[in-house]
């Protein structure tokens, strides 16, 4: 449930308050990267994706109905904005690539195999997984930011963590890290 100081800032942003709207960007910021990574795997093209996020909220922000679920909008569109660019470099394979893949070969082999694992999960299970892990928001904030209950968000990430364990013993990592 969002809190009174962020329903007036969505109220304000809607009347035309470019300074809240920025407040709210500000506010959310690292929770969009965060679902744009899960998507993407890379964080500067998260950080792009959640550029992109905002820049289309702010046009789009008269099209949205409920102003107290302004940040699982936010979340879905970021969340559309990442799978396009997914689309849009599958379509094409640079020399960036290439080094890319070079350097990612030269990280340790648990890191790759977690990341493997994350990788595997489904897009909601990876948003969860990288929400929670990597950018140590609350269940709290977690719900916000995807508009899911606690409960939810408890099952999901105890399903997604099971299925990375078990991928991850099926790959060779050292159970004693499990």
């Amino acid at each position: 449930m969002p809190d009174e100081s962020e329903t007036k800032l969505v109220e304000a942003a809607f009347d035309g308050d470019i300074e809240s709207f920025g407040k709210l960007c500000q506010r959310y910021y690292a929770a969009t990267v965060a679902v744009g990574y899960s998507v993407l795997g890379d964080h500067q093209l998260a950080e792009d994706a959640a550029q992109e996020s905002f820049a289309r909220a702010l046009i789009r922000l008269k099209n949205l109905r409920n102003k107290t679920k302004f940040v699982p909008w936010l979340a879905a569109i970021c969340r559309n904005v990442a799978k396009d660019m997914v689309a849009t470099k599958a379509r094409r394979i640079s020399t960036d690539d290439l080094s890319q893949a070079t350097r990612n070969n030269n990280h340790d082999e648990n890191h790759r195999l977690i990341r493997r694992a994350i990788g595997q999960l489904p897009v909601s299970d990876k948003e969860l997984i990288v929400l929670r892990y990597y950018n140590g928001l609350s269940y709290d904030e977690i719900s916000t930011v995807l508009g899911i209950s606690r409960p939810t968000i408890n099952g999901r990430l105890t399903r997604a963590k099971r299925k990375m364990a078990k991928y991850l013993k099926h790959n060779g990592f050292p159970e004693n890290q499990l």
